[in-house]
């Protein structure tokens, strides 16, 4: 007999494929909480340079039922090519099985078929996100932050994100030896939904970080990008009530 800890059904599969590749691309393996707020999870990646949290929503399921609060990790990499097997308009059943430990992932359309992935050991204590003083807020086309990291490649494998009230302009820039790329988003931008800018700030953040971050532009339309005079910068992707995923990014040490 099955003793299901969890069981919650999804209306179809996208949802939490756009997530897990999302967060994939920084951490292979994850512990998640589920509770009945949902399903989250707060990791860092190996190199201790970037956070994600993942929060899965109750509304964005069709069935949620959970007993109590339970932590369980799995491989990432694995879920990810499981939840491409699903097909149009099949239903996604999670369960976690106490008895044989270990977590299932059922389609369900003109078939059924199910998936199980074995639970493997987590991290022992839980993340906490930090509180950080992050006054530069920026609401923004979540393609064109990516289409404009992705041409900083060729420039650098760093860029600066930079804020002054004086103008109210957000900048990045990446800069070589001989070539220099500089993309400015102003208030009247049609890329631009909304911008706070109380104080002037620079910090400087890693190509390839935010190059895997800003894939998450297959999730929302657009990003929240929060940051501070040489502080970490905070990104938030959000499906209307059903998916956020975030990122916090640290800091590079500028370079005269």
């Amino acid at each position: 007999m099955f003793y299901f800890l969890m069981k919650a059904v999804l209306p179809e599969a996208k949802i939490l494929k756009k997530g897990i590749a999302a967060i994939s691309s920084l951490i292979s393996e994850g512990t998640f909480k589920v509770n009945e707020e949902g399903i989250s999870l707060v990791a860092m990646d190996p190199a201790n340079v970037a956070m994600v949290i993942f929060e899965l929503y109750p509304s964005a399921f069709l069935d949620f039922n959970v007993e109590e609060e339970e932590h369980f990790t799995i491989n990432l990499d694995d879920l990810k090519k499981i939840l491409t097997k699903a097909k149009l308009k099949e239903t996604v059943t999670l369960e976690l099985d106490k008895n044989k430990n270990r977590f299932l992932i059922t389609f369900k359309g003109k078939s059924k078929r199910t998936f199980a992935l074995p639970l493997i050991e987590g991290q022992e204590t839980e993340q906490k996100i930090p509180e950080l003083d992050l006054p530069i807020k920026v609401e923004i086309d979540a393609k064109a932050i990516k289409e404009t990291i992705d041409s900083a490649k060729i420039i650098s494998d760093s860029v600066l994100y930079m804020a002054d009230p004086d103008n109210m302009k957000f900048v990045i820039k990446a800069e070589g030896e001989l070539r220099e790329m500089k993309v400015e988003f102003s208030q009247d931008d049609e890329s631009v939904l909304s911008m706070e800018i109380p104080t002037k700030a620079r910090a400087r953040y890693s190509v390839d970080y935010l190059s895997k971050i800003s894939k998450a532009a297959d999730i929302s339309d657009t990003v929240v990008i929060r940051f501070n005079n040489a502080y970490p910068c905070w990104m938030d992707y959000k499906l209307l009530d059903k998916l956020k995923v975030s990122f916090i990014l640290a800091p590079r040490a500028e370079t005269e």
